[in-house]
């Protein structure tokens, strides 16, 4: 985990079945967290990249090696790129391609590594504060709602998450996330849509912020077009609409309104398929916190990590 349909397995291990069956369709807590965060991670990024997900993904691990190993600038060749990220070798060169035609990374004799130039523009240097703080942010809801505990018998004697630690372990996240829903979306592109309609609908016009313990219920007016999350995702709309279709119907993701999509009612209900496992490569959440804990972040004051203050919710309008 994080897996999106895990979620509701605790929910669902939880009261009498029939109880359940009776109340309003809703997003699991769990789930609205892991969709904010992975939704304010792709709003960060993948409008350099002109909405190409997979490039973007591919940009954050060179970015992850570049931090974890400073003394060989990162280096890494196509080939553990690719085996690290489950893609085909081809496929990862071929981003590596379009990322050293942009700037963002070069060949070097040891491998590729991250542009420095490119990684110190000040633009991406604010994102990458954004990163560490949206981070934050999933951890600091996620014990408040109880999601995650609220101490550690973990202790670390650095007064907070560094940057480059809190950058590290959003990446990380974010990689397992790609990793452990390959089940429910095949494609980081089609997870990333999946994501930002959860994210949408359980926005609410008036900005209101629900806490972060509470299950939305999915209701019909909180529908989104599709054009709004092709212009959030920096992803042509035609693009979008045509992803959207193998998940429509019955037994989808989706469902169509005549304002929007909206999630499907049983999209997060429990399954066991042998490629739904909690492993993952980059580490499931629990260890993923329990590595920034080691490295700075207090699960009893976790605020005092943000490095410049909890992030809004990014909106998909």
């Amino acid at each position: 985990m994080p897996n999106y349909r895990a979620t509701q397995q605790r929910i669902a291990s939880d009261g009498d079945a029939v109880a359940r069956s009776s109340q309003q369709p809703s997003i699991p807590p769990l789930a609205r967290l892991l969709a904010e965060f992975h939704t304010s991670m792709n709003l960060l990024g993948v409008h350099h990249f002109a909405g190409n997900v997979d490039r973007f993904l591919v940009y954050c691990l060179l970015l992850r090696t570049s931090l974890a190993h400073p003394e060989r600038r990162g280096a890494i060749s196509i080939h553990s790129a690719a085996m690290s990220l489950g893609r085909p070798f081809e496929t990862v060169r071929r981003h590596v391609g379009a990322l050293i035609d942009c700037g963002a990374c070069e060949r070097t004799p040891g491998g590729i590594v991250l542009s420095e130039h490119y990684r110190n523009q000040p633009a991406h240097r604010r994102e990458q504060r954004q990163a560490h703080d949206c981070f934050v942010r999933l951890i600091a809801d996620g014990i408040a709602a109880g999601l995650f505990p609220a101490q550690s018998e973990l202790e670390t004697t650095r007064p907070a998450l560094a940057l480059e630690d809190g950058i590290c372990a959003a990446i990380d996240l974010l990689q397992a996330l790609s990793d452990t829903n390959r089940a429910l979306c095949a494609d980081a592109t089609d997870l990333a849509i999946f994501s930002a309609v959860v994210h949408a609908n359980q926005q609410r016009p008036d900005g209101a912020r629900i806490g972060p313990g509470s299950a939305v219920p999915i209701h019909t007016r909180h529908s989104v077009r599709v054009a709004r999350i092709a212009r959030a995702l920096s992803m042509p709309d035609t693009t979008v609409r045509r992803r959207v279709v193998p998940f429509c119907g019955p037994g989808g993701l989706y469902v169509r309104t005549p304002n929007g999509l909206l999630v499907a009612p049983d999209a997060f209900q429990p399954f066991c398929t042998s490629g739904s496992s909690n492993g993952t490569k980059h580490g499931s959440i629990r260890f993923i916190i329990q590595r920034a804990i080691v490295a700075g972040l207090s699960p009893r004051h976790p605020t005092r990590s943000y490095c410049d203050g909890r992030p809004p919710s990014p909106r998909i309008d």
